[in-house]
This record gives structure tokens, sequence and C-alpha cells, in this order.
């Protein structure tokens, strides 16, 4: 759902950023187009929290990110990014869609969060390294995965974490993330996905591997059409996400 990421090396259709920009306005609107993302953020806020405070040894509290650094790669308009901030992390934001970026920086200033936002890619930031990267619903929209997700690999500090949030590749994830999605439920607007883009955990995971990342947790996520809820399962054949970390 993030926006995707592009560069000179990793490019992605110049309507599918347009589609980006022009739902920016609907960012921050629960009951709008971008209700998917408000109600999955809902799960992945706490699965990232908690993880992370796993991984650091961190005591659980409202502000138990404090003094950690992560990166939201393809951040939208700022949803994950401002809870890591509220969370008490010092967090910078890199998403190619500009008015993704402008919306982002000026919610977060209405809300008095300070947030470092940066209109570009992976390479805007490649030069610099962090304790977690969060990789959240963008690999499914980049053209060169495999450079991509080594550079990612280079931003995460010593000793840190990366976490990918994803789609797999097979026929029931066709059938539920686009054909359900998409053309029967609605729920997102035709065209959001490309199903070759999608990628198993086990490609994943070796990509994490290559980057000198060692894979911590897998989790699946499920939807309920009913409700619209979202819920961790051990299920990964449609949405999962993976936590890596890199040894000290």
């Amino acid at each position: 759902m993030n926006a995707p990421t592009s560069d000179t090396t990793m490019s992605v259709n110049p309507e599918e950023m347009a589609r980006y920009n022009k739902l920016s306005e609907t960012w921050w609107d629960p009951t709008g187009p971008m209700w998917p993302l408000h109600r999955l953020n809902n799960l992945r806020v706490p699965f990232v929290v908690n993880a992370v405070t796993q991984h650091f040894g961190l005591q659980t509290s409202d502000t138990a990110l404090r003094g950690l650094t992560i990166l939201d790669i393809g951040c939208g308009a700022g949803l994950l990014s401002e809870a890591m901030a509220r969370s008490g992390a010092t967090v910078t934001g890199v998403d190619p869609a500009q008015r993704n970026i402008e919306i982002a920086a000026s919610h977060a200033a209405a809300e008095g969060l300070t947030i470092e936002y940066i209109h570009g890619s992976i390479d805007s930031v490649v030069d610099r390294q962090f304790d977690v990267v969060l990789n959240m619903e963008v690999v499914e929209h980049v053209e060169n995965l495999q450079a991509f997700m080594a550079s990612c690999g280079t931003c995460v500090a010593s000793g840190g974490m990366q976490i990918v949030a994803t789609l797999n590749r097979n026929f029931k994830s066709w059938l539920f993330a686009i054909i359900g999605a998409e053309y029967v439920l609605r729920w997102l607007p035709k065209g959001t996905h490309q199903w070759r883009k999608f990628v198993t955990p086990r490609e994943t995971r070796s990509m994490l591997t290559d980057a000198g990342l060692i894979t911590l947790k897998l989790a699946g996520v499920a939807v309920n059409p009913i409700t619209r809820s979202y819920s961790l399962t051990d299920d990964t054949s449609v949405n999962y996400m993976i936590v890596a970390a890199r040894d000290r």
C-alpha cells in the first residue's frame, strides 16, 4: 500500500506514480480510499513495536522506541512514520511521490511531531545507517528488486534490523489480492498491484540473507472481508511480514 520506490535503476511506471500522487490527498481519511492502510496500520504498528523492543531488549512503554533511529521506506503520507515517532523514535521517511511527502510533512507539523521527510528513493539515504529499516508494502512495486533490497540492507546499522511486509506470489494471492480486493470488493483501485511483482517469503529471505541479515520471524497477515479487520496468522500464502536483523 505504501508508495513505490523509484530511481534510475529502480524505476516505476509513471502512471503508477501519478496514481499515488493523486491519492495523496486522501491518505489521512480513515473512511476514504486509503481505509485498508489505516486498518492494516492498526496491526503493523504493535507488530513493529513488539519486534523492535524484543530485539533491542527495551521495556514496553508509550515511548519504548526512544533513542532509536528508524527509516520508513515508501512512507506515503506518514501513517507509520507518525506512529513510530509517537513511540519515541527518531524517524526519517522517504517517498518518491512528492505530494505524499508534502502531505506527510504538513500533517506531522500539525500534530507537533518532528519527522525528517525526504522526497526521493532509497538512494537518497543509502549513505546513512539506521537502527530499524521499515520496508512495508513497498517491494511489490519495485522494478529492480535485487538492487533495491541490497540498498535497504546497507542502511541497517550493526545490530540493527529490517522489517519487510509484502505479498506472496501464488494463485491464492492473485485471487485474493487482485481479483478479490481490486475487482470484486473494490477495496483498492484497479491496477494497484501487479502479480508478477509479488515476492515469495523464500525470495525475500534470500535477499535479506544476501544483505547480511538473519531472519528472526515470519508472520502471515489475514483480513476478514466482513469486519474488514486484519490479524496475524501462520498462513503466509497472501500477505506476510518478515523480521530480520544484522549481527553486531
